[in-house]
């Protein structure tokens, strides 16, 4: 968050642009496409953040709460959870999380009152979502201030407080976390992502010319992650010694989960707050070792550590290997690190649109999705400034649009914010952000989060222009909810790949449903999925504009009914 502004340095590596085929139209060529509606309203949804601020200047009121996107009954429809802060005080106002279910008409109801959530009363964060223990059903993680909760799925949108049962004792501040099947054996472990060494009897004293402000990371001392082995039986194992991810050197804002070595197991991306940040590679044996300076991902090109707040990845140029985005802090531009040959990255922002256009933003989440469904991923950054990014540069506000690069398709993206309609390019205090296909028309919508104020719900519109195909992964062997499972579609333009992962964005969650663009592909050649089990399976010849349930025993087990046709219940 506190930045350090160099000036970029001038290249030395060109981007290296992956090969694609002629058959790909250019930018120039593409028709008209979406445009993002604010549907908040009309949806429903009325959460608005709050931070507790009463003039104190306690640090966690600079890092909002984010949205997290979960099935919270099992009826194979995205619902909303939000997160919210609370009143210091103990006569304050309390925390108000809120759950939201799919209607499956576009709208949602507040179902918060008697799901578990509604006496939550602690500071929250962030949110990631997995079935830890292969019942059928979401289960959630909540990030706090003070360490995080676990809440076990009970169905029909209900949820309980497990965290003293499972054994996750963490009492650290926790901003964002993430699922992941790390020694693939079936059940999903948890990896939450500490950020600094914080009680409000360490609360650091900051101001200038007399007036008290909010201190940067620089006044608190870094803390380890944790990472919880899944035991298989309601209960975890803190195994993060054991796994050689005890280094207190990390300041977590956002956690990627990615193979980019591509060996078959799960990596982990961990983006640090002004320290280096750290790419842990899995070795298979259960330890990880980091290897983010050599890998070129823990500073900047010029030697800088940087805000490294939201984070994701993903194949964005098909080369067939994963590549990383980071949002940062105003002057410091978004990194987005292009994964050579599976051991080393080049951040190819500075040269490109992606830097210019980012370089005055704050940027806390961001992500790749295919907004446009051309089978190419988009990149969307959520931007909102604090009261230090105005003090560095007196062009920054603090409330900022979102950001959205197209994806040009040949190694290349470019923003398309003009392009995108009035609703869109409201400027905004974001904090986190995740998208889903929340009304089931093929399109990838947006949830944001505001620091301090209202969620808005930008839907998705004329996205589905294009065709699409939708899975949803079901392990059996594997985890329940499929994480780590690599799905590949092929259709005349070529092959596209997908991990299904936790994580990401900022201290938010987005569907676990893998959505794929296919242009103007009459239909999928082949579908094929390879589960972390090493379970591999293939499908031909495929409809486009389906919504896939894909079981890793039985194979394809349905379809998702569209909206007029009501809600299917998921096999247990």
């Amino acid at each position: 968050m506190t930045p350090v502004f160099p000036r970029v340095a001038c290249a030395t590596l060109a981007l290296v642009a992956a090969g694609l085929s002629p058959a790909v139209p250019s930018v120039a060529q593409r028709p008209e496409t979406s445009v993002f509606t604010d549907a908040t309203a009309q949806a429903g949804i009325s959460f608005a953040h709050h931070n507790g601020a009463s003039g104190d200047k306690w640090y966690p009121e600079l890092f909002g709460g984010g949205v997290a996107v979960l099935d919270s009954d099992a009826d194979a429809w995205p619902d909303l959870l939000f997160v919210d802060g609370k009143s210091w005080s103990s006569g304050g106002t309390p925390a108000r999380h809120h759950l939201y279910h799919n209607n499956r008409n576009g709208t949602f109801s507040d179902v918060t009152s008697g799901s578990g959530f509604d006496s939550a009363n602690f500071y929250g964060l962030g949110a990631a979502v997995a079935d830890f223990d292969n019942d059928g059903r979401d289960d959630v993680f909540m990030t706090t201030v003070d360490g995080g909760r676990l809440f076990h799925g009970e169905g029909g949108n209900r949820f309980t407080d497990q965290t003293g049962r499972a054994g996750i004792r963490n009492s650290e501040f926790a901003v964002s976390a993430a699922w992941l099947d790390y020694d693939r054996d079936g059940h999903a472990d948890l990896l939450v992502g500490n950020y600094v060494k914080w009680a409000p009897a360490l609360e650091a004293r900051c101001g200038l010319n007399g007036v008290r402000g909010y201190c940067g990371p620089d006044s608190y001392k870094p803390v380890a992650p944790r990472l919880y082995r899944n035991l298989g039986t309601g209960r975890f194992a803190d195994v993060t010694a054991r796994t050689g991810l005890d280094h207190p050197t990390d300041k977590a804002m956002g956690v990627a989960i990615l193979d980019y070595n591509g060996d078959g197991w799960p990596d982990i991306f961990i983006g640090s707050d002004r320290v280096p940040a750290k790419l842990y590679r899995n070795d298979g044996h259960g330890a990880f070792v980091d290897e983010g300076v050599s890998a070129g991902v823990a500073l900047s090109e010029n030697g800088a550590a940087r805000a490294n707040m939201g984070v994701d990845a993903s194949d964005y140029d098909r080369s067939g290997r994963p590549h990383l985005a980071v949002g940062n802090f105003v002057n410091e531009m978004l990194g987005l690190y292009r994964n050579q040959d599976g051991r080393t990255f080049v951040d190819v922002a500075p040269r490109t649109p992606v830097g210019r256009a980012s370089l005055l933003s704050v940027t806390w989440a961001v992500f790749f999705f295919d907004y446009d469904l051309d089978g190419f991923p988009d990149l969307f950054a959520a931007n909102g400034g604090t009261d230090e990014s105005q003090g560095r540069d007196a062009r920054a506000t603090l409330s900022q649009p979102p950001l959205l690069l197209q994806n040009r398709r040949n190694g290349a993206f470019e923003p398309v914010n003009a392009t995108l309609g009035t609703d869109f390019n409201r400027p905004m205090m974001a904090r986190g952000a995740a998208y889903a296909d929340l009304d089931g028309d093929g399109d990838l919508d947006i949830v944001v989060t505001t620091l301090n104020g209202p969620a808005r719900l930008l839907r998705n519109d004329r996205g589905n222009r294009h065709g699409w195909l939708r899975v949803r992964a079901t392990g059996v062997t594997s985890n329940r909810s499929g994480l780590g499972t690599v799905v590949r579609v092929t259709d005349r333009s070529g092959t596209q790949w997908q991990t299904v992962h936790s994580g990401s964005s900022y201290a938010s969650q987005s569907e676990l449903t893998l959505t794929f663009g296919l242009g103007d592909a009459e239909k999928v050649d082949a579908l094929e999925l390879v589960w972390p089990s090493g379970q591999r399976q293939r499908f031909a010849d495929l409809a486009r504009n389906r919504t896939l349930l894909v079981d890793e025993a039985r194979g394809i087990i349905g379809d998702l009914p569209p909206p007029s046709s009501g809600a299917s219940t998921l096999p247990r």
